[in-house]
């Protein structure tokens, strides 16, 4: 750790820098955020990540570590951003040095632990789950994490569905707990289990574009073709550039024609 800069050299570890107070900039090259500090830039992080703008998100934290290194959220915000992108060698890593400055942070321990079980890390990855439930007063992510990381590694249902239903009691707005419950069954393919949350979710945010798009990948994994293609355009109509969305729209659009091919043969 050299003149206490941490900066990664490749990938997405370039966005993740913990430079001391940024130097002003000259007044043409002022960046959109001349009047956050680091709170704004967390909260900032915060709204971005609840949009699936992960690599926005990413920047916004790591600009609140460059104010002030020590802020467990901005820590834990730029972890849940990398695992979010697939990235779990980053994250267990980030996890590191972040658990270096706050030993016994629970949100940090989860954080940690979940990394290692997505990536396949499983038993020590739960050993990070139960100490960070060791830790006074687990939060509501230490919970959702749990929970995330029981599903992966495909343990009874029940204990999944126990973590998930603490996480939204202790949730300061629940629909968000709601999402990232929604998401976790999608990626285990759990679709009937994954909708109701997602619905959930939609009542108390109609336009978000994340919540949006993966209730259409559920309703399009229970064959509901229609139902996605509305979901999915909704997404895009919250967030015109939203990739994963457009793409999807294409591919329900494209499945549901061939059907029809099919009909008419």
């Amino acid at each position: 750790m050299t003149g206490g800069v941490l900066m990664a050299n490749e990938g997405r570890f370039s966005k993740v820098e913990l430079e001391t107070v940024p130097r002003a900039a000259p007044a043409q090259e002022q960046d959109a955020w001349p009047n956050l500090d680091e709170h704004g830039c967390v909260r900032m992080g915060d709204d971005e990540f609840q949009q699936g703008l992960y690599d926005s998100a990413l920047t916004s934290y790591s600009r609140a570590l460059r104010f002030n290194r020590n802020l467990p959220s901005a820590w834990v915000g730029q972890i849940r951003c990398l695992i979010c992108l697939g990235e779990y060698p980053e994250a267990v890593t980030w996890s590191d040095r972040a658990l270096e400055r706050f030993k016994n942070n629970g949100d940090l321990l989860a954080c940690k632990g979940l990394s290692l079980v997505l990536r396949g890390d499983v038993m020590e990855g739960m050993e990070y789950m139960d100490g960070a439930l060791e830790q006074r007063s687990a939060t509501a992510w230490v919970w959702l994490a749990r929970g995330e990381a029981l599903l992966a590694a495909r343990q009874p249902e029940p204990n999944v569905n126990r973590c998930f239903l603490k996480a939204i009691e202790l949730a300061a707005t629940a629909w968000e707990v709601e999402l990232r419950v929604g998401m976790a069954y999608n990626r285990a393919k759990l679709y009937a289990r994954s909708q109701p949350h997602l619905l959930s979710a939609i009542q108390k945010a109609p336009t978000n574009p994340l919540a949006l798009y993966h209730l259409g990948l559920a309703f399009e994994g229970l064959g509901d073709k229609r139902g996605a293609a509305g979901y999915y355009q909704r997404a895009i109509t919250a967030r015109r550039s939203f990739t994963e969305a457009l793409t999807a729209l294409e591919r329900v659009r494209k499945r549901g024609f061939f059907a029809t091919l099919r009909g008419k043969g």
